[in-house]
């Protein structure tokens, strides 16, 4: 089944009926949550251990790396002949939930001031890539996660209406083509195939005097869409590229159901709705310059389309039961880094970036507590032989505190009731290592002893 259902309840409440129109209103937020990810809105950036060493500076103009494609799928003619490449990224981030201030729906009850103070579960994000390039062509495929991570809080939270569990995994397979046209312009495109499925569950206001509530809602589902990739790699000088690639949106059509119980144990209702989400489009602009021997410059400018979201509306028999206004701007990032190579065998890199999250101060949730961070960054390449190369990165963030601010006067909060506090101690810790490995590098000749 599938589900990212994102939206609010908004219409007339009884004691059965409302609690289960309502249950959308919780899943669909939680669908675009997918925890604090650690790029903008509910997205993953973490698909590269090489680039991650600089805080993603340089990733659409090519380098080593093979996870290049996944911004710009021209960059696969950057490594001739065949590689492949495997990552694994522990992402260990936080962020507490501060209420000042909750109220239960329609009564006005106080739900007193209970917060949350690790609101994200940790994960592991593993991806892999293999390219081959000849001539003037080159094909690459690519497994990456480019959104997910959890948001995990107790049902008895103060906020609990807004949210408790919600799971996002996203997996995508992309396959690749690019074509040098001339010495200093390649060009590359190729298909997206995203999965995506979600488990999200929330408390449900059931009319009792808190807190007696003891409904509860819950959300499993699954989607898969389809989009395309672009990008252009220009040579201007002698190791001096500038890459610029896009990736299209991915539209799901999200058929879950939505279960009613109480207790987490006895079933009482469910029922099958439909939502659409569109995963946004993307531009990325990079460029990598190599100064001398040892040092190079990197930089990335990225654009997110995540003003495409709106608002959300989930379905059940075609007939509308829920909506919830986002109001989602675009989100930007930038990053900067250097290269410096200490010997033929060791290259050491950092980067520094800065994210400007989409989520506005006046929708952010519990749910996708998303705010502005910065990025700090530093890793390093060895080379065990010229075919086999290891990559380390390790990057802090520092997520500002940000406020939240939710009540009944959005009627999709007409079920949720009042919850006013502040997404604080933000912050995430994230270690990747990676594997390389070049099929047609040369080899050192053998030693021949007597």
């Amino acid at each position: 089944m599938t589900t990212h259902n994102r939206a609010s309840a908004i219409h007339i409440w009884s004691r059965r009926v409302a609690p289960v129109l309502a249950i959308p209103a919780v899943a669909i937020p939680a669908v675009l949550a997918g925890g604090s990810a650690e790029a903008g809105g509910f997205g993953l950036r973490e698909q590269s251990s090489y680039y991650q060493g600089t805080s993603f500076a340089g990733t659409a103009a090519g380098g080593d790396g093979l996870a290049a494609m996944t911004w710009n799928p021209a960059a696969i003619s950057f490594n001739p002949g065949l590689n492949v490449e495997g990552n694994v990224t522990y992402i260990a981030p936080h962020a507490s939930i501060d209420v000042f201030a909750a109220g239960a729906p329609i009564t006005g009850t106080s739900l007193g001031t209970v917060g949350v103070s690790d609101m994200i579960d940790n994960g592991t994000l593993p991806t892999f890539f293999a390219t081959y390039a000849w001539d003037k062509w080159a094909i690459g495929f690519g497994m990456t996660s480019p959104y997910g991570l959890v948001t995990d809080a107790p049902c008895n939270w103060s906020g609990r209406y807004y949210g408790c569990y919600s799971r996002i995994f996203d997996m995508n397979a992309q396959v690749s083509v690019a074509y040098k046209v001339t010495d200093w312009m390649t060009i590359g495109g190729g298909l997206n195939v995203n999965y995506i499925d979600a488990k999200l569950t929330n408390a449900q206001f059931a009319g009792f005097v808190p807190p007696a509530n003891n409904l509860y809602a819950q959300v499993d589902g699954d989607d898969i869409g389809f989009g395309i990739n672009l990008g252009v790699l220009f040579t201007l000088a002698p190791g001096t590229t500038l890459g610029i690639g896009y990736k299209s949106q991915v539209t799901h059509t999200l058929n879950g159901e939505l279960d009613l119980s109480v207790a987490k144990l006895i079933p009482l209702q469910n029922r099958y709705v439909t939502a659409g989400l569109t995963l946004p489009d993307q531009v990325t602009a990079s460029f990598r310059s190599q100064l001398d021997p040892k040092w190079t410059v990197l930089g990335t400018v990225e654009w997110t389309n995540w003003s495409t979201v709106q608002e959300l509306v989930v379905k059940a028999n075609n007939i509308p039961v829920s909506t919830l206004d986002l109001q989602w701007n675009d989100g930007w990032f930038f990053s900067g880094g250097v290269e410096y190579q200490w010997d033929p065998k060791l290259a050491l890199r950092t980067g520094i970036g800065y994210e400007l999250t989409p989520v506005p101060d006046s929708t952010r949730s519990p749910r996708l507590p998303d705010t502005n961070r910065l990025w700090v960054s530093a890793g390093f390449t060895y080379n065990f032989t010229q075919q086999f190369s290891f990559d380390f990165a390790y990057t802090h963030l520092f997520g500002e505190t940000s406020p939240i601010f939710l009540t009944p006067a959005d009627p999709a909060n007409a079920l949720r009731g009042t919850l006013v506090g502040q997404v604080s101690d933000g912050y995430a810790d994230m270690i990747s290592v990676g594997l390389r490995y070049k099929f047609d590098a040369p080899q050192a000749a053998a030693l021949i002893t007597k």
